[in-house]
């Protein structure tokens, strides 16, 4: 049996390889991030050991996109691969050896020891939709991210060229960013004949006609760069806002093929059921409910020592993503369904914070997320407590 550790990086990818009594079979080697790479790993593997898909295990740190193809070519050819957490590795390396000395090469071989000292269970290979979805939801985040960062510069051009704006009008409304595509400051608001402002969808007349008599007393500066600007962010919010669209609908699509239990819990919309199903991926990896609390990071924190025992805060060491969509969930839960409703009550009576008895809320709703997912059960609110 080998054991073999990959140092996963952008172009390249260090190798060490023990077996099973900790001998170092392969101290180094390194290979190429392509397809001539992977397969002077495949060849070399081929010819270490009789039977290589049943003696040979390898594992790789869980760095994000880096380690995706090669992790996908090995499974393509029957290798048992396994990932590790590399706050895991980190930890590990620090127990083996107190020299803080860090190399690719160095790293290679501490996962494969890591590796060596566990007993990994065999993880299954999600389906290729969790794939999908995981990065369509990681896509939509991110446009989210930077639809609210244009947003934002949106307001702050307005405060200078036209800032009584507001106060008369919801700068978010589309009325409103369909008069500033035509007439993006003051000035021109006043040039343009009346009937036409009128006349801007879903803009009422009196509001139109409160723009049309503040803009002539307007404290606001206008110049060619703000102007260019306003323009330029309310193309770039529109173009994001499609995207959005159409992200959610390709989400929507795996969704519903997926068929999955998650929506029949009261407030969690397909929004956020797709984050927590694409961040858990295979629920059959997780052996219990307290592994997938540690992997969202929602497990305390415990300081024992002699007779002195202490929880602390959150761990906050597993998915963020997770995490948050988990959090949200709870509050949704505790909107919708009479038992979250009364947990989240009872924790609030107890003293705690609403953000402390909104994560003990999100603790309940992960132990029952797991039942159902692992039984393929839709929610029923008599059957919790």
């Amino acid at each position: 049996m080998l054991d073999v550790g990959i140092d996963v990086a952008k172009y390249k990818h260090d190798i060490a390889i023990i077996d099973e009594f900790g001998t170092i079979v392969l101290k180094h080697m390194q290979i190429k991030n392509n397809q001539e790479g992977f397969y002077q790993l495949h060849d070399w593997l081929s010819r270490a050991v009789e039977n290589p898909n049943d003696d040979i295990k390898i594992v790789l740190e869980d760095t994000g996109h880096y380690s995706r193809n090669i992790v996908m070519f090995l499974r393509a050819n029957f290798y048992q691969t396994f990932s590790y957490n590399p706050y895991l590795i980190k930890e590990f390396a620090k127990s083996v050896s107190l020299r803080k000395t860090k190399t690719d090469k160095k790293d290679a071989l501490t996962i494969a020891r890591k590796l060596a000292s566990d007993t990994p269970t065999v993880h299954q290979m999600p389906a290729q939709e969790m794939d999908d979805l995981k990065f369509l939801t990681r896509h939509r985040d991110r446009l989210k991210r930077k639809l609210t960062d244009f947003k934002v510069q949106y307001v702050k051009v307005l405060d200078l060229i036209f800032p009584e704006l507001d106060k008369i009008v919801n700068l978010k409304n589309k009325s409103t960013m369909a008069l500033l595509e035509k007439y993006p400051t003051p000035a021109k608001i006043l040039r343009a004949q009346e009937a036409s402002i009128y006349n801007i969808k879903s803009l009422k007349a009196v509001k139109a006609s409160e723009i049309i008599k503040t803009a002539q007393t307007t404290v606001g500066n206008t110049s060619f760069a703000l102007e260019f600007e306003l323009k330029q962010t309310l193309q770039a919010i529109h173009f994001l806002e499609k995207m959005m669209t159409e992200v959610n609908a390709q989400i929507k699509d795996i969704m519903d093929k997926l068929d999955q239990v998650i929506t029949s819990v009261p407030g969690i919309s397909t929004t956020l059921g797709s984050i927590i199903l694409a961040e858990i991926r295979t629920i059959d990896n997780f052996r219990n409910c307290d592994q997938l609390l540690a992997f969202a990071g929602l497990e305390p924190s415990v300081n024992q020592s002699g007779q002195s025992e202490h929880s602390g805060k959150m761990v906050k060491r597993g998915s963020t993503h997770l995490r948050w969509a988990l959090l949200q969930a709870a509050e949704k839960a505790a909107l919708y369904s009479p038992t979250f409703k009364h947990y989240l009550a009872k924790k609030l009576q107890q003293g705690k914070h609403y953000n402390k008895a909104k994560s003990h809320t999100a603790k309940k709703l992960v132990r029952v997320l797991f039942y159902l997912l692992k039984n393929h059960k839709y929610f029923d609110e008599t059957l919790i407590r």
